[in-house]
């Protein structure tokens, strides 16, 4: 082979190598902002293949990555209002269920969160990485009431608008009323306890949690059963079959100021109350709340343990509660909310 050629492969090879450094350097340099990336995929349901057309999450008809786990979501998004027709109960912000511009951009979806008889409708998606064992996640999206829509009834009110990791994919084949179904499990690793009545603004609802499996894919939606959830009826008298609720901007990060986190939500004393644990440790007593007040107890994996009212100095049975870290969250009457970690040892 002739010199000059030998020199300018030899050029090529090191220019090749250099390239290649600084690509990895690139990418070392970039992978702190990678993990700290929303990892839920199409968060505010903006991207999609065609424009949704009708309701219930059909194909064509739902964003891009997104599935109707059970029963029959909906989709809706602002370019549904140049379809005409009937299309435009898919609208936003004027539609079948509301009147609601969405939070972030300009689609949202939307499911029952209660109906008699268990009936509940959820949406899920693939991660885009699964999540790690041992590893905090933070959990923020945003909700909203549903109610005087152009053509459905939903005028009840709930609370238990949650979101939920799980291992495997449970994607809806049937029509309405068929299974399988994606049943109750009264769990969520972030989860709303008080009923949501606001029509006009979006709710933040957020939460962190450990993660104990390599979870790969988001749920939404009311994971709990009727005898677990509340609800009142904001027309008693007037029809209505199912509160409904509105989702968007979902976020799932393990790095903490990623998702945007509830605020007014304090660690420490607040309005006087106090929390500790008496009686050899059979009991949780909670001081200083003023009556009117609700508690909530949730263990590390999130799993609601108790929830009961509080009228000043209250006690409650702990005995039978494994050896673990809790966490006390206190709502008052004003709305002010107040939460503390407390420790069951043995």
């Amino acid at each position: 082979m002739p010199t000059h050629v030998r020199t300018h492969l030899k050029h090529y090879r090191t220019n090749a190598v250099l390239a290649l450094w600084a690509m990895a350097c690139l990418c070392f340099l970039a992978l702190p902002r990678c993990e700290a990336q929303n990892l839920v995929p199409n968060p505010s349901f903006e991207l999609t293949d065609t424009c949704p057309n009708t309701c219930c999450f059909n194909v064509g008809d739902r964003p891009l990555y997104w599935n109707r786990w059970d029963q029959s979501p909906d989709y809706f998004n602002a370019c549904a209002g140049s379809l005409g027709g009937i299309d435009t109960l898919m609208d936003v912000p004027w539609n079948g269920f509301t009147w609601q511009y969405a939070y972030d951009g300009d689609a949202y979806v939307g499911m029952t969160c209660f109906e008699t008889n268990d009936f509940r409708e959820h949406v899920g998606a693939p991660l885009i990485e699964p999540l790690v064992v041992g590893q905090t996640y933070y959990v923020s999206y945003r909700v909203n009431l549903a109610t005087e829509g152009s053509y459905w009834t939903t005028r009840w009110a709930c609370n238990n608008q949650g979101v939920l990791l799980t291992m495997d994919e449970h994607l809806w084949s049937g029509q309405t009323g068929s299974g399988p179904e994606f049943t109750p499990r009264n769990y969520a690793q972030v989860n709303n306890p008080t009923i949501i009545t606001d029509t006009a603004n979006w709710t933040l609802v957020s939460g962190s949690f450990v993660a104990d499996s390599a979870y790969r894919y988001i749920v939404l939606g009311n994971f709990f059963d009727d005898a677990h959830t509340d609800t009142i009826h904001f027309t008693p008298g007037q029809s209505s079959w199912a509160a409904y609720y509105l989702y968007d901007a979902i976020c799932v990060s393990p790095t903490p100021g990623e998702c945007p986190m509830v605020t007014g939500v304090q660690e420490g004393g607040h309005e006087g109350v106090a929390v500790r644990i008496v009686g050899e440790g059979q009991w949780l007593q909670v001081d200083g709340a003023a009556a009117g007040s609700t508690a909530w107890v949730y263990d590390a994996g999130g799993r609601l343990m108790e929830q009961f009212a509080l009228n000043g100095n209250s006690t409650r049975s702990i005995g039978q509660w494994p050896t673990g870290v809790y966490l006390l969250r206190v709502q008052g009457r004003t709305g002010s909310v107040w939460q503390k970690k407390f420790v069951v040892m043995w």
